[in-house]
């Protein structure tokens, strides 16, 4: 039998969201150290329909779409980040893991990072996962495991490195542009 949830009593059912919404503390520089992690050169474009993100392999480019706020733009970064590291191989690879399989991986990623760097992205990426994964056993999530806590660790310390570089360059010219002040003019 089917019926419409109109024609049913109980909790309320919880709502997915379509998109993330917010700002992300020091947004600028915490997004140049993902571009300087991905394996791959990342760019925004307006993409069609319900699209965040693209990966090509083929062009090794990450495509972020247009106008998304910036915890979604970090959200699907990482995401696609994920894809270039974990699925950059040739498509009739056996060691090429099911698209269903790829896009659990990456979202589980997204969301382990996220969450290391306080970002919430629960209302998506909950909804994401068990989308793609319904119907599967547990056996085959349990083999991803391993790969989504590797793969989450490796990003987040290479995200570490690299923003620590900008915010010792960012530092570095403060101090010269203050030095530049106290400076007197000889001309």
């Amino acid at each position: 039998s089917v019926f419409d949830v109109a024609q049913t009593e109980g909790k309320e059912l919880p709502t997915l969201a379509a998109e993330l919404t917010g700002n992300v503390e020091q947004y600028p520089d915490f997004f140049a150290a993902l571009e300087k992690t991905s394996p791959f050169a990342v760019g925004f474009d307006e993409l069609t329909g319900s699209i965040k993100g693209r990966c090509n392999y083929e062009e090794r480019k990450i495509i972020i779409n247009e106008g998304m706020s910036e915890l979604q733009n970090i959200k699907t970064a990482i995401h696609e980040i994920a894809h270039a590291t974990l699925h950059d191989t040739a498509i009739d690879a056996p060691e090429r893991p099911d698209r269903r399989t790829r896009e659990v991986q990456a979202e589980s990623i997204a969301y382990t990072v996220c969450q290391h760097y306080g970002l919430d992205t629960s209302d998506y990426s909950f909804g994401y996962v068990a989308g793609w994964s319904s119907g599967r056993e547990l056996a085959e999530l349990k083999t991803s495991l391993e790969t989504i806590r590797a793969t989450a660790a490796e990003i987040i310390n290479t995200i570490d490195g690299h923003f620590a570089e900008l915010q010792k360059e960012r530092e570095a010219a403060k101090e010269q542009e203050a030095e530049a002040q106290t400076q007197p003019d000889l001309t």
